[in-house]
């Protein structure tokens, strides 16, 4: 009986492992949604798209060795997104911290997301901090939600 326990126990474990997703990979952007504290929401990719229908081709990759970074088939509007420079990204569990050093923001350089996966989707939460809002001067923002689908 102990024995059919342990290895009951250890079919869980690696079932667990071979679930276990991975955010090494290429994505595409779905949504960005911004939701205020009134429950009001905006998505910003969805008016990205209508400003500039290119955005469509752009990819977020994120490497094995670390580095983050955009890629497109074609330069975007005024800008091509392949001549950014990397971002750096750690994942401790389900949190990510994406660094960008040459593109410093009003909260710094690192940014920080809780990530869920759901089948080929990676959602990035993001819940503002007090500090975090008086920086950006926009005290009704709650969190940002960003989905990734995976390519």
């Amino acid at each position: 009986m102990k024995k059919q326990i342990l290895l009951l126990l250890i079919a869980m474990a690696l079932v667990h492992c071979i679930n276990a997703q991975s955010i090494v990979g290429t994505w595409k952007t779905i949504s960005n949604m911004v939701i205020n504290t009134d429950g009001s929401k905006t998505d910003i990719t969805a008016l990205q798209f209508k400003q500039w229908p290119c955005m469509a081709d752009l990819h977020t990759v994120f490497d094995a060795n670390g580095k983050q970074y955009m890629k497109s088939a074609k330069k975007c509007g005024s800008l091509d997104y392949s001549t950014l420079a990397a971002s750096s990204w750690k994942m401790n569990g389900k949190t990510i911290s994406i660094a960008n050093t040459t593109m410093p923001t009003p909260l710094e350089n690192t940014a920080t997301y809780t990530v869920d996966f759901a089948k080929n989707k990676a959602i990035f939460t993001h819940e503002y901090s007090a500090e975090e809002k008086a920086k950006l001067h926009t005290p009704k923002v709650k969190k940002v939600v960003i989905t990734y689908q995976r390519v």
